[in-house]
C-alpha cells in the first residue's frame, strides 16, 4: 500500500477534539489503499489526555519527536490569547473587559507573543522537520498531509516536503490568519506580517488545501489574491458510525427532569454566559422548580463558573463535570433531551462548524444552538435537528426555553435512535480524502495535481 505522512501536533494521547479527525483518517485510510504514518510530538502541551483512541488504529505507524514547549508550559498556556470573561465584583455578571497591563506585564506579554507566532508550537518545528525527513525516507512516503491547529504543523510539513520532493496537502480544521478568533490574539502589526509570511510560504508551495467547512473554503478562495483557486476542497468533520449500534434505542425522556447537555471546551465567545443569564431570568419569571431541569457541561473551560452560577441561583440546575473520555461522553449524550451548542453571535463564527455538531446530529437528539447565521445554523435547519437562535436576544431565548419546557411537560420526548446521515459518515469522508491522495501520488506535472471536485456537505 502507498503511505501518507500525516503531520499533526494534536494526536492521542492528547484528547483535544481536533485529534478525532486525524484518528478517523488513520482508521479508515487503510481501507482505501493508504497506510498512515503520523508525525506528532512526544509529550506536548494539552489539557486532557486519553490514549484509548490509539487502540482503533493498529495499522498506523507513529513517529514522535521532541519539542521544547512542555518546558515552558506556563508561558505557552498564557500565550494562547483567549478573551477573558470574568465575574464583576459589583454586579455578579460576566465582563469581557480585560484590565490594562502594567509595563512589566506588557513586556511579559511581548515575550509570550514572541514564543507564539505563528502559534505556541513553534518550538516543535526543528525537531518535527528532522523527524519528518527521516520518516519520509524510511517509510517511502508518497504524500505529506498536515493538519491544524496548531499551524506550526504546516510549517513542519512544508519544510519536509521541500527537502524530500513530496507533494504537500494542507488540511485546515480551523483557518490560519483568517481564523475566527485571530484578532483576539492581540498580535502587533509586525507580528501579523511575520505570521502572514509563514502562511504564504506554506500555501504557495502546497499542492492542495482542504478545509473542515464549506464556509472556510469560500474564505480561502479569495485569500492571497485568489491564488488558491482550483486547489481547495472541503472535507468536513463527521461521525464514526462504527462506534455505535444504529439499531439501539435510547430511553424516553425522564418525566421528572428535562435534561440539557453541552459537550466540549468553553472559551472566549464560545462560553455559557448569555445562556445561563437568560436561564436564570426564565427560572425567576416562571418560578421553575430546579429539580425539573438539569444543565450539564462536559469538557474543559477557561474560567471556573461554579461560584458565579451559584450567585445566579442556578446551583441546583447547572453542573460542570470537566473532561471525560469520548466513549463515556457518547453514553451520556444518549440520555439528553436537548444538546447545547454555544458559538456565540460574532459574525466571524458564521463559517465555523464545531466538531460536536456531527455527534449531535447523529445522536437524534434535539439541538438548541446559539450561533450566528451561517453554515452551522443552515445544517441544523437542513436536518430539522432543532432550534437555532442567531442574535443576542434574552427575551427570545427565554421564550424558547419556555416552549421547550412546556413541550416536555405536555409530552415527554419519545424513544429515539441514532440517525444515519451519509454525508457525515467518517468512513465516506475519508474515502474522499483517499481520492485526493491518489491524485497527488500519481500526478507529476506541476499545476495539474488537483483532486476530485465537491464540497462535502452542501449548505
Amino acid at each position: 500500500m502507498k503511505k501518507v505522512l500525516i503531520v499533526s501536533y494534536v494526536f492521542p494521547p492528547m484528547a483535544a477534539v481536533g485529534g478525532q479527525r486525524i484518528v478517523n483518517f488513520c482508521k479508515f485510510l487503510p481501507q482505501f489503499g493508504w497506510t498512515p504514518v503520523v508525525l506528532t510530538v512526544k509529550g506536548g502541551v494539552n489539557t486532557s489526555w486519553d490514549a484509548t483512541p490509539l487502540k482503533s488504529i493498529p495499522e498506523t505507524i507513529i513517529y514522535r519527536s521532541l519539542t521544547f514547549e512542555p518546558l515552558l508550559k506556563r508561558e505557552m498556556k498564557s500565550a494562547k490569547s483567549k478573551e477573558p470573561y470574568l465575574p464583576s465584583e459589583d454586579t455578579g455578571t460576566i465582563s469581557s473587559e480585560p484590565k490594562k497591563p502594567s509595563l512589566l506585564g506588557r513586556l511579559k506579554r511581548f515575550i509570550r507573543l514572541s514564543l507564539s507566532v505563528p502559534d505556541f508550537a513553534i518550538l516543535w518545528i526543528p525537531f518535527g522537520v528532522a523527524k519528518g525527513i527521516r520518516a519520509v525516507r524510511k517509510e517511502k512516503v508518497s504524500v505529506i498531509v498536515s493538519s491544524s491547529p496548531p499551524v506550526s504543523a504546516h510549517i513542519v510539513a512544508s519544510l519536509v516536503a521541500r527537502m524530500t520532493g513530496r507533494p504537500h496537502l494542507v488540511d485546515f480544521r480551523d483557518l490560519w490568519t483568517l481564523n475566527h478568533n485571530y484578532n483576539q490574539r492581540g498580535y502587533p502589526e509586525y507580528f501579523k506580517k511575520y505570521d502572514r509570511f509563514w502562511e504564504r510560504m506554506v500555501l504557495k508551495r502546497a499542492k492542495l488545501v482542504t478545509t473542515a467547512s464549506p464556509g472556510f473554503s469560500r474564505q480561502m478562495a479569495t485569500h492571497l489574491n485568489g491564488s488558491l483557486n482550483g486547489k481547495i476542497e472541503t472535507i468536513t468533520n463527521g461521525f464514526d458510525y462504527g462506534e455505535v449500534n444504529l439499531e439501539e434505542e435510547f430511553p424516553a425522556s425522564d418525566k421528572k427532569c428535562l435534561r440539557f447537555l453541552y459537550a466540549g471546551t468553553l472559551y472566549s465567545h464560545f462560553n455559557p454566559v448569555f445562556f445561563l443569564e437568560s436561564l436564570a431570568d426564565w427560572q425567576k419569571e416562571d418560578r421553575i422548580d430546579p429539580a425539573t431541569v438539569a444543565i450539564d457541561f462536559y469538557g474543559n473551560y477557561d474560567y471556573d463558573y461554579k461560584e458565579w452560577v451559584g450567585k445566579l441561583g442556578l446551583g441546583a440546575m447547572v453542573r460542570f463535570h470537566g473532561f471525560i473520555p469520548r466513549a463515556e461522553l457518547l453514553k451520556i449524550i444518549k440520555k439528553a433531551d436537548y444538546l447545547l451548542l454555544l458559538l456565540g453571535f460574532q459574525p466571524e463564527a458564521a463559517n465555523v462548524i464545531p466538531a460536536k455538531l456531527f455527534e449531535y446530529l447523529a445522536s437524534g437528539a434535539k439541538i438548541l444552538a446559539l450561533a450566528p447565521d451561517g453554515v452551522t445554523s443552515e445544517l441544523i435547519k437542513k436536518y430539522e435537528a432543532g432550534i437555532c437562535i442567531g442574535k443576542k436576544d434574552g427575551s427570545e431565548l427565554i421564550r424558547t426555553l419556555r416552549g421547550i419546557y412546556r413541550e416536555w411537560q405536555n409530552s415527554p420526548f419519545p424513544i429515539r435512535k441514532y440517525r444515519y446521515i451519509e454525508e457525515i459518515d467518517r468512513r465516506k469522508l475519508t474515502g474522499r480524502m483517499a481520492l485526493l491522495l491518489d491524485n497527488l501520488a500519481t500526478t507529476t506535472a506541476p499545476g495539474t495535481d488537483r483532486g476530485p471536485k465537491g464540497d462535502g456537505i452542501n449548505v
